[in-house]
């Protein structure tokens, strides 16, 4: 049984509502929105179980509901739920169901600095390399698809909803669209494209093959028809599918990775060849410079060598 499933008529209709508002106001995507809403289904779970009216509830009755919330999970997850608790009333002002935001005046969690899990060139490679195939469709797709979001710092939602209109060949580029449907171009390296040229001339058209002899409605046909990366039935591939189609191969090379350390360690490797913060952050496609600059924590390992070689002060011996 879902959180929705147990809250009344009023409140499933609240959460509907922000969602909405979530998805055309906001423009968060799919998974941030799932968030979001099942913060907010704790909320008014709490608020029936305690009958309080969220119209006017204070900021003691909200402080008591985050610590009941909060138990057990860590800075940045309460980080989170605070964010979506703010989204939250600040819809309910909008919709004149509240004069004021109360949770304005919570405190915001100090946060564990977050260093994102990043692979070797090496790892990346092995990783790679065990996708490869050149007999197997799916296998070849699979190798074009990780080998693209490495080469590119893709987000797997990113790398799943690109169509064949987003790459230009003769330019080497993608045209991505972001969070919150910002648009950036991505340049695409030699192996992604010699790798993606190859799956658009022999494996994707076998694909779309299966797609057009299926019995699926016209109207799916009409969607799937222009995406880049297809399944086995000839339909746009899932996240979640590739997700799983991943982890099936990291488990057996005894490497600790997920898809999005592909994405760290595209911004990482970039970094330590002496591309800039502010290119990496384009490329990456990130808003804030911060959220890249975590990445210039990485690797120390090039500072000492640096040192003794540029530093006037690395060749005085102590007296």
């Amino acid at each position: 049984m879902t959180k929705t499933s147990k809250l009344d008529a009023a409140s499933r209709e609240i959460v509907r509502d922000y969602d909405f508002y979530l998805d055309q106001e906001r423009r968060l995507d799919e998974k941030t929105r799932e968030v979001y809403t099942r913060e907010v289904e704790y909320l008014l779970l709490f608020c029936m179980k305690k009958k309080i009216d969220i119209s006017s509830m204070n900021i003691s009755n909200l402080e008591e509901a985050l610590l009941e919330r909060q138990e057990a999970l860590s800075s940045r997850t309460d980080a989170k739920i605070l964010s979506a608790i703010r989204s939250f009333f600040r819809f309910l002002c909008i919709e004149k169901i509240r004069k004021d935001n109360p949770a304005l005046l919570l405190e915001k969690p100090k946060t564990e600095e977050y260093l994102p899990h990043v692979l070797s060139k090496d790892e990346v490679n092995k990783l790679l390399s065990a996708f490869k195939s050149d007999d197997d469709l799916l296998s070849i797709r699979d190798y074009t698809f990780f080998e693209l979001i490495y080469s590119c710092g893709l987000r797997i939602s990113e790398a799943v909803l690109l169509d064949v209109s987003s790459y230009d060949s003769e330019e080497a580029t993608l045209r991505v669209i972001g969070k919150r449907d910002k648009e950036r171009t991505c340049f695409v390296g030699s192996y992604a494209k010699k790798a993606l040229d190859n799956y658009l001339v022999n494996v994707r058209p076998e694909l779309l093959k299966r797609l057009e002899n299926s019995s699926r409605s016209n109207k799916l046909k009409r969607r799937d028809v222009n995406a880049l990366f297809l399944g086995r039935r000839g339909e746009r591939i899932t996240r979640q599918g590739m997700h799983k189609r991943f982890h099936e191969v990291v488990e057996t090379l005894g490497i600790q990775s997920t898809v999005h350390a592909l994405r760290h360690s595209f911004a990482t490797h970039l970094l330590e060849g002496g591309a800039g913060v502010r290119e990496v952050q384009e490329l990456l496609g990130h808003s804030d410079i911060q959220t890249t600059q975590i990445y210039t924590h990485l690797d120390t390992s090039g500072l000492k060598s640096a040192f003794d070689t540029f530093s006037p002060l690395a060749g005085i011996e102590e007296e």
